[in-house]
């Protein structure tokens, strides 16, 4: 084949790889949105999901060390993207399905500040809130404002139960910017992993050469004894 034809076919390789990597964190984020909104409070998938984008580019690294070093500074650089990108992009599904939930189910109760928990490096400031049938609800988020113990307010809950209490009424819808933002640079990373793999794959033999047939086999050859009449 020759040489320009072998460059467009390793570009066409490149660029597959990275569609498809970019569509599998693209799939996971929307199937993160909607366990989120429907089921499952988000810092449970947010940890899983964290946890399995971790061990990935921990392999990834690994593997990409053992191949090519010309290209490992590339690969680095492209982890890196790839990396950022995909922990804004599924931090932001999450955080975007449980307001987005907020927005389109939640119930707006009035409530009494009980007591403020002021947050650290660590952890955000939280509430707790009494609301009108006497019961309490801790962990309640912040909406537009710093709150005083003793202050009358509303309380938006989730019936359902996966989505965050939110101080104050309804959110609005959830802006889409950092979320897109962490996609691109996906594809971005994914476009330098897709040029470093295909560039191995047209390396790597996928199976080893099959000797000719008319070749001696290897191992020590026995030596013939004269026949004698």
């Amino acid at each position: 084949m020759p040489v320009p034809g072998r460059a467009v076919v390793r570009g066409a390789a490149a660029v597959g790889l990275a569609a498809a990597m970019t569509g599998v964190v693209a799939g996971l984020g929307w199937l993160s949105m909607w366990v989120v909104y429907h089921w499952v409070f988000l810092y449970v998938v947010d940890t899983v999901v964290m946890l399995a984008a971790a061990a990935a580019l921990l392999l990834g690294l690994v593997a990409g060390a053992a191949y090519r070093p010309a290209w490992w500074k590339v690969s680095a650089a492209s982890f890196v993207v790839f990396a950022v990108g995909w922990l804004v992009f599924e931090q932001y599904c999450v955080s975007m399905a449980d307001q987005q939930a907020l927005h389109d189910r939640g119930t707006t109760v009035p409530a009494v500040v009980v007591k403020v928990h002021k947050g650290d490096q660590n952890s955000s400031t939280t509430v707790e809130v009494r609301l009108a049938d006497g019961s309490r609800h801790g962990d309640v988020e912040l909406g537009d404002w710093m709150p005083r113990t003793g202050e009358q307010t509303v309380v938006t809950l989730d019936p359902s139960g996966p989505a965050r209490s939110r101080l104050g009424p309804p959110p609005g819808p959830p802006d889409a910017t950092a979320r897109n933002a962490g996609l691109a640079a996906v594809a971005v990373g994914s476009l330098g992993l897709g040029a470093h793999l295909a560039g191995l794959l047209a390396t790597a033999p996928l199976r080893k050469p099959r000797p000719p047939e008319d070749a001696t086999p290897g191992g020590p050859r026995r030596r013939r004894r004269p026949w004698r009449g």
